[in-house]
């Protein structure tokens, strides 16, 4: 059995080395993104958009259905928090359709509402606990949140 000689082996050397270059670059690339989401929603730096989350929420809102929605909010049991006479623990969905417009500008109501379902903890109304649940976007599929949110603009 003959022993490859060095310069036959090249050719591996090199796909080995850029396969690992190429493989540093991605992880530095995924742990840099990943570390500035996280610090922009940890300390509300996002930079928000008119376009912010619309692709999800044009997605979502495809097919949404308002009445499904009053019956998701009932099933998650959102109004124990929600209460729609106001609450100390939510802000009351009465009147949300409204307020979403301008809370957080220059997020389109809609908009605003995808992000209050999905990242909670992204902005909080003064006066109200941060107690939202965080696992939304795990428990709900992206029809319910359409539903939902089809459902809190008919408030």
């Amino acid at each position: 059995m003959t022993t490859p000689s060095k310069s036959s082996m090249l050719p591996v050397y090199i796909v080995l080395g850029l396969f690992l270059a190429v493989a540093l670059v991605f992880l530095v690339a995924f742990v840099y993104s990943t570390e500035v989401e996280v610090s922009e929603l940890a300390t509300g730096t996002l930079v928000l958009h008119p376009d912010t989350y619309m692709n999800e929420v044009t997605s979502a809102l495809q097919g949404a259905d308002a009445a499904r929605g009053a019956e998701w909010v009932k099933t998650y049991a959102c109004e124990s928090c929600h209460v729609v006479g106001g609450g100390q623990t939510a802000p009351p969905f009465a009147g949300i359709a409204d307020r979403a417009q301008t809370r957080r500008p220059p997020l389109t109501a809609m908009a605003y509402l995808y992000e209050s379902i999905t990242q909670p903890n992204a902005y909080h109304v003064e006066g109200f606990s941060a107690v939202m649940p965080q696992n939304y976007p795990e428990r709900l599929s992206p029809r319910e949140i359409g539903d939902i949110i089809a459902y809190l603009l008919t408030q």
